[in-house]
């Protein structure tokens, strides 16, 4: 049961739940790749590590949505994981060896990942109206924005310093502090406790069963495929902007300010989503997410000019709101009020789960295959050769094409409505 008439009070925590909630991965999510390389990681390890989360998103949820649905407060269970993937990161800020920083992060990530269903839950729970959530997740994407800002300075103070130890590393340790205070956080929020109504002990299979519905089937395959290219995003386009030989060049600190436009533009598009789903409708608003991506991938295979591939990265704001936060409000309103925490964990299955992982698996060998031969210096060591670039982004254009065709055809506008409206119906009659 929704609140009718949240307060403005209640807004407010919402906002900086999710503000916190994306900071946490925001923080090492955009550099760790610059980190491994440090390191010295093949890309097959750089692609093992950020699998973890797809591996998180495939196991956790299906137990969290559960939980929240049938055992523990929402706010309850997200807190405990917070403090404990916290550790985590803390653990995994000291490792230099590739099994413990691979054996931390997965842990880290099986504790944080059902944690984005969970506070999911508490917004949709909380805030009144489902269509309003995207004023709320907003936040989530300002949380994104300034703890990268605030990694930019930091790291381009150090280069300032012109010290050789790397400091990309410390994305971790800024992760750790920002969970741990996430942790303590969730105690405070709103109350968020088990459906009284629930009828199905399990709930994650009562879910699944929704995609006798043709649209909710849809949303879920359409968010598969669509999520097999976020890993070339999210993996490899800091090790686009910062190579030299045949990337854009950038310096670490410029790169990450670079990456964060795209949670600049979607802030903007946060706010746009909510006029579009209703003059535009959920069709033409997820389909208009999709193809934002195909023509940002085509920007980066071209690779030039350099301003057009940094502002490129406002793109980002089309795909995520239009696609991600608009798939979670329709994945909401196809389920009945008992088992949408389980509903949002099983859309995070499917997209953070199943095609991420798909995707880190495929990012990681293309970054190897297309990987030219080190270059022999003057002074007898041994540099990067650089990558094919081009070739490696072909395939998430292709992909990306596929997907926007195939839910324009398929996704049924007025069924959608139908089902929508007669769902709140049946939670209004109940309650």
């Amino acid at each position: 049961m929704q609140n009718s008439k949240p307060t403005f009070l209640t807004h407010i925590r919402l906002s900086v739940m999710m503000f916190l909630q994306f900071a946490i991965w925001g923080a090492w999510a955009v550099l760790i790749a610059g980190h491994m390389q440090n390191l010295g990681f093949s890309g097959k390890q750089l692609s093992y590590v950020f699998g973890t989360t797809a591996i998180g998103a495939i196991i956790s949820p299906i137990i969290a949505g559960w939980i929240a649905d049938r055992l523990m407060s929402a706010q309850l269970f997200a807190g405990i994981s917070h403090i404990l993937s916290g550790i985590c990161l803390l653990i995994a800020w000291k490792q230099t060896t590739f099994p413990m920083l691979w054996l931390m992060i997965f842990l880290h990530a099986i504790l944080y990942m059902p944690t984005i269903a969970l506070t999911n839950s508490v917004a949709f729970h909380n805030m009144g109206k489902s269509d309003e959530f995207g004023n709320i997740r907003v936040f989530g994407t300002l949380g994104w924005i300034v703890v990268n800002w605030g990694l930019g300075f930091y790291l381009r103070y150090w280069e300032r310093q012109e010290t050789t130890l790397p400091h990309v590393g410390d994305c971790l340790l800024f992760g750790a502090i920002i969970s741990f205070i996430m942790g303590v956080y969730c105690f405070t929020l709103p109350n968020t406790p088990p459906s009284k109504e629930a009828k199905n002990p399990y709930a994650f299979l009562e879910a699944f069963s929704l995609t006798k519905n043709r649209n909710f089937a849809i949303l879920l395959i359409i968010s598969f495929v669509v999520a097999i290219e976020l890993p070339f995003y999210y993996n490899l386009t800091f090790l686009f902007l910062t190579e030299t030989q045949h990337g854009v060049g950038l310096a670490d600190s410029t790169a990450t300010f670079a990456m964060s436009l795209g949670q600049v533009a979607e802030v903007a598009l946060m706010v746009l989503l909510l006029p579009c789903l209703r003059y535009l409708g959920m069709r033409w608003t997820i389909f208009l997410g999709i193809l934002a991506w195909p023509v940002r991938y085509t920007i980066f295979a071209i690779g030039e000019p350099v301003w057009l591939v940094i502002g490129s990265q406002g793109l980002h704001g089309i795909c995520y709101s239009f696609f991600f936060v608009g798939g979670m409000i329709a994945i909401e309103r196809l389920s009945p009020s008992d088992i949408r925490a389980s509903s949002q964990a099983l859309l995070l299955f499917f997209t953070n789960g199943l095609g991420m992982f798909v995707g880190h698996i495929i990012s990681g060998r293309l970054h190897d295959y297309f990987a030219y031969p080190d270059i022999v210096l003057t002074d007898g060591s041994i540099t990067s050769g650089g990558h094919a670039w081009t070739k490696i982004f072909l395939l998430p254009i292709f992909l990306t094409i596929i997907a926007a065709i195939l839910f324009f055809i398929l996704f049924n506008e007025r069924k959608y409505q139908e089902d929508a409206d007669s769902i709140v119906n049946e939670t209004d009659t109940s309650n």
